[in-house]
């Protein structure tokens, strides 16, 4: 048992250091809505401050993130493709919230860009998957989906124009049409209660960051801590970087919790088991040992009396230990190999039970929520206690642990023997 132990402890204990690392925790930027309608109490005309690149780029080099994924929307047309709607070719009014209204294009598709489109939560969370082609590297290259490559013919090196549907930039300055490039096409999955859509188009940040093409587009951006104990640290750096007062920041460190702590506690359990069975295996093979000697007092006394040393009659007695042993810890590590995946796979469906079926704790889209805060890390669902070199040494150091101490004791025990007195107290 205490192979089965020590095959769970070393393989709970480096699967939870592989999920820290591995994991991440969300950072939420939250509207402080107290605040904004108090600030709309005194002035009608105030508008949320929003996120801008500048201040994003800023937030992403913070050395507290693992990973930063911000991505830039507008809405654009492109009149020359064919889409699943029909086009409506006519001019619009739109005003934003502190601006003046504007006349405007009625959008046809939006176009989303990001730093690595392999990395939004679409891709990510594989309801689309590239089909064909490569992810846009260059500034003017793009992703469309497959629908809409079928309706108008194009491929992986198409190209065509696209704008956005704003005449003018705010100083009046007419905007400029943007060629891009195909350089894939992907596929996405839609529920049962999702509208089917060719509406969205990836190409890179970079190029809808570019004031030549765009009219204020709309960011967005998710920060992910190393640590959710640093959450502090961040956002005393972001408030510092320029993020406005009515912002507050959470976590999901409970959800982060949740999924690690279940595989911490099996290395716990299974380190506590460990010492037990050694303390109480120690324990009994000190009782044998003594017995053995016991037992054997009088083949010591005419092995003394036939003139053999002491000290041979311990290596004697040592060898048979090692041999004894050698053939126990072999039939062990064999059983404990054997049982060591069962035993884990209980242990964690039990851990995990507790923390899946809670109250709290729902899968959804892309990742789990726990306590009303999402997270885009997922509960380790299994364990692969394999047995390796480094249980093995251990195992072995072990066993050559208590061997040793249990000839000690022999060795103790028949140093104290005198071979004359052995045989007179035969009987």
């Amino acid at each position: 048992m205490s192979c089965v132990a020590l095959i769970i402890y070393n393989t709970t204990n480096s699967i939870a250091e592989q999920y820290k690392d591995q994991l991440s925790v969300e950072v939420f930027l939250n509207v402080d809505y107290v605040k904004v309608s108090e600030e709309w109490g005194k002035d009608e005309s105030f508008r949320i401050p929003t996120l801008t690149d500048d201040l994003i780029q800023k937030l992403a080099a913070s050395p507290y993130l693992k990973k930063s994924v911000y991505s830039v929307q507008m809405e654009a047309i492109a009149d020359e493709l064919k889409f699943t709607e029909p086009i409506d070719y006519q001019d619009t009014e739109m005003q934003r919230a502190g601006e003046e209204p504007a006349i405007t294009r009625k959008p046809q598709y939006i176009l989303s860009g990001y730093e690595d489109v392999s990395q939004s939560k679409d891709f990510q969370s594989q309801k689309a998957r590239l089909v064909d082609g490569t992810y846009p590297t260059a500034d003017n290259e793009c992703l469309i989906s497959d629908t809409l490559a079928m309706l108008n013919g194009l491929k992986p090196g198409s190209t065509f124009q696209a704008k956005s549907i704003y005449y003018t930039d705010k100083q009046g300055k007419p905007l400029e049409s943007m060629t891009l490039k195909v350089s894939g096409i992907y596929h996405r999955e839609y529920d049962a209660n999702e509208f089917e859509s060719d509406d969205e188009i990836f190409t890179r940040y970079q190029l809808l960051t570019d004031s030549r093409y765009t009219y204020e587009p709309t960011f967005q951006a998710a920060f992910y801590l190393a640590d959710p104990n640093d959450l502090d640290q961040f956002a005393q750096s972001a408030y510092a970087a320029g993020l406005s007062e009515y912002y507050s920041l959470s976590t999901d460190s409970v959800a982060y919790s949740a999924f690690v702590k279940p595989v911490e506690q099996m290395g716990v359990i299974s380190l506590i088991f460990l010492c037990v069975v050694l303390v109480l295996g120690a324990a009994v093979l000190l009782i044998l040992s003594s017995l053995v000697v016991r037992e054997r007092k009088y083949e010591i006394g005419v092995l003394r009396a036939m003139g053999m040393k002491k000290s041979k009659i311990a290596v004697q007695f040592a060898l048979e230990s090692v041999f004894i042993m050698t053939i126990c810890l072999v039939i062990g590590i064999a059983l404990g190999d054997l049982l060591a995946q069962p035993i884990t796979n209980i242990m964690l469906s039990n851990r995990m039970s507790q923390v899946m079926n809670g109250p709290s704790l729902t899968g959804g889209m892309g990742g789990y929520s726990f306590g009303g805060l999402a997270t885009e890390n997922t509960p380790i669902t299994n364990i692969n206690a394999a047995l390796n070199l480094k249980t093995i040494a251990q195992l072995v150091g072990i066993a050559l642990g208590l061997t040793g101490v249990a000839g000690a004791v022999s060795v103790i025990s028949i140093m104290k023997y005198e071979p004359m007195r052995i045989l007179r107290e035969r009987n």
